[in-house]
């Protein structure tokens, strides 16, 4: 009897371990590419990232399929440094014989324009200047005769988040390494039997920013001071002080070169061009600017005269399509009273400050920052226009970079605010020092007027 039972035990045993080897899978290989910055490394298959897709397999199809990963085979991690290698998948189990399912993980980030041109993704046309990147995600499965029983790709976009971040923005990487692998990872998580082949998923990542020596020194770690623009208005507190200020749309009037009537007001600025010989294509305009700083009720006002061509590309560095004719006649009003000048330089490179966009990091803690690895230089930067002027007979400057959407504003040389936003601000760090409020209001109204944002021409 007690013979008996020890082999029914044994079978039981054996059927068991049977069983279990049946549902074993092993991940050979998992391979990675970037055909957007091939020569990187923020796409390289590590430890971490390699954990991050292990754990996400083990959540998605693996237990969608009853499998149970072999924990104790370690995959191969391939990064590939040619696009001749993409697809291809080396069948070889000299480790995993045993093992009756076999695992394969690729993960390729390719330009968007590929994706297009092939058919392999279909976006709306006002969609496709937001997609920067799309990573290509294919899970396969074998069995031991190398019969596909499980194959899908899905095609991942990785937007950016917006976040605290200030400073001078990068397009590739879209995210810190362990943030795009996290997304990444959760995108494969996704992957079932039901998933559709080529299905298309967007994860978010926050954004990452070139280290420089311009704005990275002042907004480590340095509180925001968040900007509400919901009511029309630009409303934030400073040292408990709420400040109310309001801009609104400038005042322009078109400067009729034709009209030599004795009593035209632009005659003095008509002759002037006139006689410069001026582009015939451009348009001429007047502008004024409405400024109003409601918490210590005053009215301020910008006064210039531009020329605009509507047919200029922005592609091109010297065809802007504002350009400020003399720098003698910028002014600014309080109240009705001249109370300063300004003048206005387009592109203008600062000698002395740079940005390194092989080293990057988070745009707030200064503390965490990689190497791309690439071979990228640090460059100086370069503002797309230098607003330089006189208030109340104190000197100021103004930086207004569009690609990073930063003002940053100087006050007899000393850097005094850093402001973030397109067209309205939406926050700001302040540096100590001892300017009042309506100065820094003044400042403020100046920097983000219409006057000085890039103008859509479509």
């Amino acid at each position: 009897m007690k013979q008996k039972l020890y082999l029914i035990v044994v079978l039981i045993l054996c059927l068991s371990s049977q069983t279990n080897a049946q549902t074993k899978v092993a991940v050979e290989t998992i391979q990675a590419y970037s055909n957007i910055l091939p020569n990187a490394s923020y796409w390289h298959l590590n430890t971490q990232n390699k954990r991050l897709i292990l754990e996400a397999l083990d959540m998605g199809i693996f237990k969608s399929l009853k499998l149970e990963r072999a924990a104790e085979l370690e995959p191969t991690l391939l990064n590939f440094n040619k696009t001749s290698q993409l697809g291809k998948i080396e069948i070889n189990w000299s480790r995993s014989r045993q093992i009756p399912y076999h695992a394969y993980v690729e993960l390729y980030e390719m330009e968007p324009n590929i994706a297009y041109r092939n058919g392999l993704l279909e976006l709306p046309e006002i969609e496709k200047d937001s997609v920067k990147t799309i990573w290509f995600v294919t899970c396969s499965i074998f069995d031991q005769d190398r019969k596909a029983i499980f194959k899908k790709t899905v095609l991942m976009r990785i937007g950016q988040t917006q976040t605290l971040g200030i400073g001078y923005p990068i397009a590739f990487p879209l995210s810190s390494p362990i943030n795009m692998f996290t997304a990444l990872s959760k995108g494969i998580a996704q992957i079932t039997p039901g998933t559709a082949d080529m299905s298309y998923l967007l994860a978010r990542a926050t954004m990452l920013y070139a280290t420089d020596n311009l704005w990275m020194p002042y907004v480590h770690k340095t509180p925001r001071i968040s900007i509400d623009t919901t009511k029309g208005f630009m409303s934030f507190t400073i040292q408990g002080n709420n400040q109310l200020l309001r801009t609104t749309s400038a005042v322009t009037q078109k400067i009729n070169l034709k009209d030599k009537s004795t009593n035209y007001p632009f005659t003095a600025i008509s002759n002037a061009i006139r006689a410069a010989n001026k582009n015939s294509k451009n348009e001429y305009y007047q502008i004024y600017q409405p400024l109003r700083d409601v918490r210590n009720n005053i009215d301020y006002g910008i006064e210039s005269f531009i020329a605009f061509n509507e047919k200029a590309s922005f592609e091109e560095e010297s065809a802007n399509p504002i350009t400020f004719l003399s720098d003698t006649l910028n002014k600014i009003y309080c109240n009705d009273l001249q109370v300063g000048k300004f003048t206005v330089a387009e592109n203008y490179t600062l000698a002395d400050k740079w940005a390194n966009p092989n080293e990057l990091y988070n745009g707030y803690d200064s503390t965490e920052k990689f190497d791309l690895g690439t071979s990228f230089k640090r460059h100086y930067i370069t503002a797309n226009k230098f607003i330089s002027g006189v208030f109340k007979n104190s000197k100021f400057s103004i930086l207004v970079n569009y690609d990073a959407n930063l003002k940053t504003i100087f006050i007899d040389d000393q850097i005094t605010c850093i402001i973030q936003g397109d067209k309205l601000p939406t926050q700001m760090v302040l540096i100590p020092n001892n300017i009042t409020d309506d100065y820094l209001n003044f400042l403020i109204l100046f920097s983000n007027s219409e006057l000085f944002q890039m103008p859509s021409l479509n």
